[in-house]
């Protein structure tokens, strides 16, 4: 990189280590734990969000694109440093700048670290939900960008449940704050999961939780894949929410145990293992409903109660990853998400696909996350095996065909970067590629942030989507202008009125019409023994779409964390579809998001998909 332009990137920040610049060094940051990544010209490590704004207004200036690190534990390859960029690196960042026992929130600055925020908040006996098996390493401002999950995401959500509100640096510079409380559509939403795409952020509110008192842990062990998917429905059905609820196959049981003793049994097809917490009495109340569950079908189930014996349950799944790197082997993560109810077969088309390829590959593992669908499946391989490239290329291939054939999505949390984005034209329209792409535009006009990871290369057949982009614009400016109005609905014609209603049990999710009312879709949940948190309490005739577009206060709240996808009509007539049945699914921004509250400024919707509960029996 340029002298000049190193000297006027250099003055950006102050204080020691803040300006990196030794080949090594700059090697070593600009790859992540997996070993993606490349060698960025410049890292600066900013302390402060003045820092920040500088150097994004330098790079601005001087027209050079930035990407941003925390702490490079992502799995698909979205930290792309070159000798023309530079790189921002958040480490210095790592500050807890308040915590609020009272209101369980705490204001932490970008960098710091997923499992140091929770040991400051031991303390005061609460945490942070998110807990991907990176916490160790991934920073708060990661999980953010990144939309992080993790083993206890079913009970508690995913990070986007926990956001309060976000400081967030734009493109040129200037700073803006985004809140879950914000009236209008939802554009905290939209940047959570995007990547480093649309924006830096700085700092965050956050929600906290009091740690459980009470955890108990339960493993079954199943002679087939089909069994295990049964139980893990099963359980659902019974209305108990497991904290957690994770699945490993007959191939990575064994391919954990020969790297480390997870005292796994290896000859079973399946384990579940599942994680009950609160109080004593709805421990031993939800373990005794989990076990007599796992009994019916497991050849073998095993019941830990104290700290002691849940670690040694848990030991092999939560190491993982450090197996696979341990291995000795060249392996590729994979990550799908489909409907719960799909698991099986996903995970039948998971190893025909590594029986297809087994001549270039070792093995295939499957690990997971069971109650969200979410599956990652692990390729081994040899790389100097002449055919093993092309076997990894087809059987990945044949993963994300199968997963969305199957009704679900080409990522579930671990993101596109550059390593799925080709895959996203197979999961978008050019329509709903258009939409992202608009987006994209208003925040970061010159393409500086983060370039090359999430969206694919612009094709022809993409529509040009005026009017959703302005209103994108309008929404975005309200918020660097004080009292700003809300973007107005559109003027465009509605779309048809859809007054269906399917429930998929086995999955725990609805899709329904915009024009079905809320007292209808209560009334027909009821007669399914399900609940919505979505619905107000005493639901009446407005309608679903209503629900959606006018969101506000704690209802808007409900909306926000129950809705799983949509199918629109966007300003200018367009059709798109954002999300669907999976409970995981960060694959493109998040554009449903848009819609939540929106009043219809983006278009009519006309199905929406959410989450839904079984009512507990008894």
């Amino acid at each position: 990189m340029d002298g000049k332009i190193l000297a006027q990137f250099s003055a950006a920040v102050s204080g020691p280590g803040a300006v990196l610049t030794d080949t090594e060094v700059l090697a070593a940051r600009g790859r992540d734990y997996w070993g993606f990544g490349g060698t960025p010209g410049l890292v600066l490590r900013p302390t402060s969000r003045a820092e920040v704004v500088e150097i994004i207004r330098t790079a601005a200036r001087l027209d050079v694109s930035v990407v941003t690190r925390g702490g490079a534990s992502n799995c698909s390859a979205g930290m792309v440093g070159t000798p023309d960029r530079v790189m921002i690196d958040m480490s210095a960042m790592d500050r807890v700048l308040a915590v609020d026992p009272h209101a369980r929130t705490a204001r932490v600055q970008a960098g710091v670290i997923n499992a140091d925020l929770q040991k400051h908040l031991l303390q005061y006996g609460l945490c942070f939900s998110p807990d991907p098996v990176s916490a160790p390493l991934s920073t708060i401002g990661g999980n953010i960008i990144e939309n992080a999950g993790g083993p206890h995401a079913l009970k508690y959500g995913v990070t986007y449940d926990h956001i309060l509100s976000v400081e967030l640096v734009l493109a040129d510079g200037s700073v803006i704050e985004l809140s879950a409380d914000d009236e209008g559509p939802d554009l905290l939403g939209v940047i959570v999961g995007s990547e480093g795409t649309l924006g830096i952020v700085t700092e965050a509110t956050v929600a906290l939780r009091p740690i459980a008192p009470v955890t108990h842990s339960l493993m079954g062990s199943f002679a087939s894949a089909d069994q295990a998917a049964d139980a893990v429905a099963a359980i659902i059905a019974t209305g108990t929410v497991p904290a957690a609820l994770e699945w490993l196959d007959r191939a990575g049981i064994a391919g954990l145990q020969a790297f480390t003793d997870t005292g796994y049994p290896t000859d079973v097809d399946a384990i579940v293992l599942v994680d009950v917490d609160g109080t004593a009495e709805e421990v031993r109340r939800d373990a005794d409903t989990v076990e007599k569950v796992l009994r019916r079908s497991a050849v073998e189930v095993r019941v830990a109660t104290d700290d002691e014996a849940r670690a040694k349950l848990w030991y092999g799944r939560l190491h993982a990853p450090d197996a696979v790197v341990a291995s000795g082997h060249d392996y590729f993560i994979g990550d799908v998400t489909v409907p719960r109810n799909r698991i099986p077969e996903m995970q039948d088309a998971i190893q025909a696909a590594a029986a297809r390829h087994s001549d270039g590959l070792l093995f295939i593992a499957v690990a997971g996350h069971a109650g969200d669908g979410d599956l990652h499946p692990i390729s081994f391989f040899d790389r100097t095996n002449p055919k093993a490239a092309a076997a990894l290329e087809a059987a990945n291939n044949e993963i994300i065909d199968a997963a969305l054939s199957l009704g679900g999505t080409l990522t579930g949390e671990h993101g596109v970067g550059t390593e799925k984005r080709q895959f996203m034209t197979k999961r978008f329209t050019p329509v709903e590629i258009s939409a992202q792409r608009a987006v994209k535009r208003v925040f970061d006009p010159a393409g500086l942030l983060n370039p090359g990871v999430m969206l694919p290369d612009e094709s022809a057949d993409e529509p040009v989507l005026s009017a959703f982009e302005q209103t994108v614009q309008a929404a975005l400016d309200r918020y660097r202008v004080r009292h700003a109005a809300v973007p107005g609905p559109s003027d465009d014609e509605a779309a048809p009125a859809d007054i269906g209603i399917d429930i998929n049990a086995a999955n725990l999710s609805v899709t329904v019409g915009a024009a079905v009312t809320l007292d209808a879709l209560a009334g027909r949940l009821d007669e399914h023994g399900m609940t919505l948190a979505a619905l107000p309490p005493n639901p009446d005739s407005r309608t679903v779409g209503d629900l959606i577009a006018s969101a506000s206060g704690p209802q808007r709240h409900a909306v926000r964390t129950s809705l799983l996808g949509l199918q629109v009509v966007l300003s200018g007539g367009a059709p798109g579809r954002f999300g669907g049945e999976t409970m995981k699914d960060v694959a493109g921004y998040d554009l449903k998001r848009l819609f939540i509250g929106g009043h219809g400024a983006f278009g009519a919707i006309v199905t929406a998909t959410f989450k839904i509960r079984c009512v507990a029996a008894g």
